[in-house]
């Protein structure tokens, strides 16, 4: 059991020591609460343990809340039964319900999952399976390390383990586990609602004089209108639509112009994964210009993946800089002089 216990926690903890090689955080992720479940398996201690009971599998759900970048509580539960180890008898039900804190390595990540480290308190109540059995009662304290990854923006996976140990009957036992938890209430860091100041009432003027008569002069335009986006989002939110509504007042003002989307990534992540989302970006953006009355025939959409960085993707600053869509407008304008 001790071996088994010892083995679960130096993989996790070399998990965690890796973590080192690798730059700043993936996970942007300030404020969610969740909602899931979780298959576990509990290792007894079987030199201690009586009666000694068979390792087996434990499922059960869990909630919990991200108050902040670094902190989260959970409070999970998990039931499963189990027979004596080698010799006849009655079944057992085991239940493990537990109250975690944790506090996460939020400027770290390993293979796009970020790591954690907590305390788990709770009880592990055993019950022969026979009628009029009493259920037998052990407090727990339960150091917990563990990874978590955001499949997508609203779905996360939980994998870690620990050492649930009784201070009733001073053993040890070990438990892995792994997750699936559905986020809600999600706030991103560096998310902020943009206040729209009023527009000063101007003062009346007198009519000016008559001008002279403008010529019209044609003229070859060509500029660029960018659009910054958070870790592994494709949402056009207030912080990134105004280039995004320049560009469509611009077009709508010259009609005769064309556009074309590129969408970008930063190099965190799988190639194929940063290609497929530069191209939700670009259509994302393509779907503003077209609610904002663009024909859809005057855009053109490309995603460009992570292959033209403008900044260093060695830094956070460059990686956020990269996480973009430049709207490109193109052709002849008519201009009165």
């Amino acid at each position: 059991m001790r071996m088994k216990l010892l083995s679960a926690c130096i993989i996790a903890t070399s998990a965690f020591g890796t973590t080192s090689a690798f730059a700043a955080a993936p996970n942007t992720l300030e404020r969610a609460g969740y909602i899931g479940g979780q298959g576990a398996r509990l290792w007894y201690d079987d030199k201690i343990s009586s009666p000694r009971l068979d390792d087996h599998a434990l499922y059960g759900g869990q909630i919990g809340y991200r108050f902040s970048p670094r902190w989260s509580t959970e409070l999970s539960y998990v039931e499963g039964d189990t027979e004596r180890r080698g010799t006849a008898g009655p079944d057992y039900d085991i239940a493990l319900p537990l109250i975690s804190g944790r506090f996460h390595f939020s400027e770290s990540s390993f293979l796009g999952f970020e790591p954690y480290a907590g305390l788990a308190a709770g009880e592990m109540w055993v019950e022969a399976d026979v009628s009029g059995s009493d259920k037998h009662r052990e407090t727990i304290a339960a150091p917990e390390l563990g990874m978590q990854a955001r499949l997508f923006r609203n779905l996360m996976l939980d994998i870690g383990a620990r050492a649930p140990y009784s201070i009733d009957n001073d053993r040890w036992h070990g438990q892995a586990y792994a997750g699936l938890n559905l986020l809600f209430g999600v706030r991103e860091r560096g998310q902020q609602v943009t206040q729209l100041e009023p527009t000063p009432r101007a003062e009346p003027t007198p009519p000016p004089a008559p001008a002279p008569q403008p010529q019209v002069v044609r003229r070859q335009v060509n500029e660029t209108h960018t659009a910054q986006f958070a870790f592994d989002d494709a949402t056009i939110s207030a912080s990134n639509r105004a280039d995004l509504v320049s560009a469509a007042r611009f077009m709508k003002q010259n009609p005769t112009t064309t556009v074309t989307l590129e969408g970008h990534t930063c190099s965190i992540g799988p190639e194929e994964y940063n290609q497929y989302l530069s191209e939700r970006r670009a259509q994302a953006a393509r779907q503003l210009l077209v609610n904002d009355g663009i024909e859809s025939s005057r855009i053109t959409v490309v995603g460009k993946g992570e292959r033209e960085p403008v900044a260093d993707n060695n830094t956070r600053e460059g990686r956020e800089k990269n996480r973009r869509v430049e709207a490109i407008i193109s052709g002849t304008i008519e201009e009165k002089r």
